[in-house]
């Protein structure tokens, strides 16, 4: 569904980590338990923010940030699988499609030291190794688009060295660094000093005009792929890696992978303060509790958006109905997912009319807005105004 739980306003110069152990207990508080699996980013899956839930009894379920340990936890992992590599299939897909992906698990034990409580947090987390499809094939392209780039920019830079070593390679570091390809290759700068003689002076020289030995430095610099440290990147590339303190009899490695696909639902929301139908920004108020009231308001509008596209879609559903007439310049175009913002905008024709009479009259609602009304259960009535406007 996507419906945004907990809202919290803050200021934004200050990081994000400490921020989820807390919102997970306020999420308990408004669930009323804490029988659910707490998906989130990267900045969730700290140590300390795990330890504290697992010691709270929750659940949770989080990629790992690539820092420390983990990167060299996934190159032996996925070079040298230590259980066996199951399909990863998602629930409504078909059995003749091929599986979003692939994965298996290690199960390791952790320990936390509690300095609030001066006691040692410890239990039992599973690394979830998982393999997707789509996110290799675009990562071994960002790949070769990188290696491409930074190749063209080297060869460059070698048609024109210029004499100074250093500034060279300065040059290269910087190009090696801007693609993030300093693994996949390798350089080497070579200098040849050739010598010769000139006459002194100005004029036409002579027998026994002086002369001087003048020095010239040339530089050379070789570019050369390192094969091997890219085919190992390619091989790499689609995996990552969750933990979670679940059992697998709580979640399941395709669960895991579909809860965590699930968590766009609520982000899309957080896209309409950004550049959608709720902006946000830029926010012109200076007083912080002007601020926060807003986003009080933006947060009610997003609840209300989000359950009138769940109620909606379900009664698709249901009814096996699709809409149509949402779309400005394509009438006929059908949809069973249909937005909040489209369903509003089907409403913005109706016109409210204050008659010499003293009557009220209002412009009657089309098909397709009474099939809206209907998918959401609310009367026509409420677009129906009969009485006399009096004045006093």
């Amino acid at each position: 569904m996507g419906m945004p739980l907990v809202s919290t306003t803050l200021k934004g110069n200050g990081a994000d980590d400490p921020l989820y152990f807390p919102t997970w207990q306020k999420m308990a508080q408004v669930i009323g338990h804490k029988k659910f699996v707490f998906i989130a980013d990267c900045k969730a899956g700290s140590i300390a923010t795990r330890a504290a839930i697992t010691a709270n009894r929750g659940i949770y379920c989080v990629p790992v940030a690539m820092s420390g340990q983990h990167p060299q936890y996934l190159k032996q992992w996925v070079l040298d699988p230590p259980a066996e590599i199951v399909e990863i299939r998602l629930p409504r897909q078909d059995e003749e499609e091929s599986a979003v992906g692939k994965g298996f698990e290690v199960e390791l034990g952790k320990f936390w030291f509690n300095k609030e409580t001066n006691k040692w947090v410890r239990w039992l987390e599973r690394y979830l190794v998982v393999y997707s499809q789509s996110l290799a094939a675009s990562a071994i392209r960002g790949l070769q688009q990188r290696i491409n780039q930074a190749e063209t920019a080297l060869k460059s830079l070698a048609k024109k060295p210029g004499d100074d070593r250093e500034q060279l390679s300065h040059k290269v570091e910087n190009i090696l660094q801007r693609y993030r390809v300093k693994d996949f290759f390798s350089t080497m700068i070579t200098q040849e000093i050739a010598r010769h003689t000139r006459h002194a002076g100005r004029g036409r020289p002579s027998k026994n005009s002086p002369t001087l030995e003048v020095t010239h430095i040339c530089l050379q610099l070789h570019i050369q792929q390192i094969d091997t440290a890219i085919k190992e990147a390619e091989t790499l590339a689609g995996w990552r890696l969750y933990v979670t303190n679940a059992s697998l009899r709580q979640l399941s490695l395709p669960q895991a992978v579909t809860y965590y696909r699930d968590e766009w639902l609520l982000e899309r929301g957080f896209h309409r303060f950004k550049r959608g139908s709720l902006p946000a920004l830029p926010i012109y108020f200076q007083n912080t509790n002007r601020i926060t009231g807003l986003m009080f308001l933006l947060n009610l509008a997003l609840r209300v958006f989000t359950v009138m596209e769940f109620v909606v879609k379900q009664a698709l559903i249901e009814t096996q109905q699709s809409l149509f007439g949402l779309y400005d310049g394509n009438p006929k175009r059908r949809t069973e997912r249909p937005s909040a913002e489209k369903m509003l905008k089907a409403f913005c024709n109706l016109t409210l009319y204050f008659l010499p009479d003293s009557t009220i009259f209002i412009t009657p609602i089309n098909e397709l807005q009474k099939q809206i009304l209907s998918l959401m259960k609310m009367p026509e009535s409420l677009y129906q105004v009969e009485g006399v406007l009096r004045s006093t």
